[in-house]
């Protein structure tokens, strides 16, 4: 086995639901706009397409988590057209869920909002959302035996979830969040697992999201749209100084663009994000001697013919300096002022 740093680009995909805003009801956002990024006021789309050319420049490939209870609502062959381009160009397609997503107007239709944490089900409940979720991204065209990991939708799940992936036969789970500790992430280890680790429960594989530990207190996860380029680099560096075999980077389909206006599917690209995106492309292009970046689905596929093992580092998250902390703040004022003046 190779000696380098695994890193995992993971993009969560997904669609909004109707949602509150201004007073009013603001209808679901499909696919076009939320995951493309189709916008009639610019030339190209700057949604997953976008995300793709920028890995794919730097001989990059990318795991797309692919929410696909939404495919309900918003139609299995809009779901298709997304599966079918990801794969055609060798990214990796895995399992994410929403479950509010399956009735996206509920609103309109006068229904109560159902929860959207997988944590929140039973778990023969989580069983079937996940057999559900694992079944419309096969009829979208992704083959089963591919579909070996499941990300829920706000880290929403508990300590359970690996017991019902287990029953549901997907062995990788990509959950544990110390950043939503106090948010949605309900799992809990004794001791925290730096790097992929296997489920005390049932055997399931976890794979984290990478997180370090704020100035201030508290963890800040791997998100580019939260964290400067320069605090992504100093926590890889920290990671592989600690001998941890497999970093976990998250970003969302949407995040690297201002959606002005959707119901009129106007907006602007990102620059900070997208400049993020790219510098962590290049340094891990320029330095693919220490760094690999790998799929989620090739380490599964590993896991499960029994190639590879879990070598998790105990200890505490790493704390990074106060210049790049410095910097992230500067850039998300920045974003923040963007993000107010609408361009139309």
């Amino acid at each position: 086995m190779s000696d380098r740093t695994r890193v995992y680009i993971t993009v969560d995909v997904e669609c909004a639901e109707e949602r509150m805003g201004e007073g009013r009801v603001k209808p679901p956002i499909g696919y076009d706009v939320r995951v493309w990024g189709r916008l009639v006021n610019q030339r190209e789309p700057l949604g997953i397409e976008r995300i793709m050319r920028e890995l794919e420049a730097c001989g990059l490939r990318g795991t797309f988590y692919m929410e696909a209870l939404g495919a309900r609502y918003f139609g299995v062959s809009k779901l298709r057209e997304i599966c079918t381009a990801l794969r055609s160009r060798g990214h990796d397609v895995q399992l994410h869920m929403h479950p509010v997503q399956r009735v996206a107007d509920f609103m309109s239709r006068g229904e109560s909002r159902a929860p959207d944490d997988i944590a929140a089900y039973t778990e023969a409940e989580q069983v079937a959302l996940l057999m559900e979720g694992r079944s419309l991204l096969a009829e979208a065209g992704v083959p089963e035996s591919e579909i070996v990991s499941y990300r829920a939708g706000n880290f929403g799940a508990s300590n359970a979830i690996w017991g019902a992936m287990k029953q549901a036969g997907i062995a990788l789970s990509s959950n544990y969040n110390p950043c939503y500790f106090s948010k949605n992430c309900r799992m809990r280890l004794n001791e925290p697992a730096l790097g992929l680790f296997r489920s005390p429960e049932s055997g399931v594989w976890e794979l984290p999201i990478t997180n370090f530990t704020e100035l201030r207190g508290g963890y800040r996860h791997l998100q580019i749209s939260a964290v400067s380029v320069g605090e992504t680099i100093k926590c890889l560096r920290r990671y592989r100084a600690l001998g941890v075999r497999e970093v976990t980077l998250v970003t969302h389909s949407f995040e690297f663009f201002f959606l002005d206006e959707p119901e009129r599917r106007r907006g602007r690209p990102n620059q900070i994000n997208l400049e993020r995106l790219r510098g962590l492309c290049r340094y891990l292009q320029q330095h693919a001697d220490e760094f690999e970046v790998d799929t989620v689905g090739a380490l599964g596929q590993r896991l499960l013919r029994g190639e590879e093992t879990a070598r998790p580092v105990r200890g505490a998250y790493p704390r990074l300096g106060p210049l790049p902390y410095a910097r992230r703040l500067a850039e998300q004022a920045l974003k923040r002022v963007a993000q107010r003046v609408s361009f139309k």
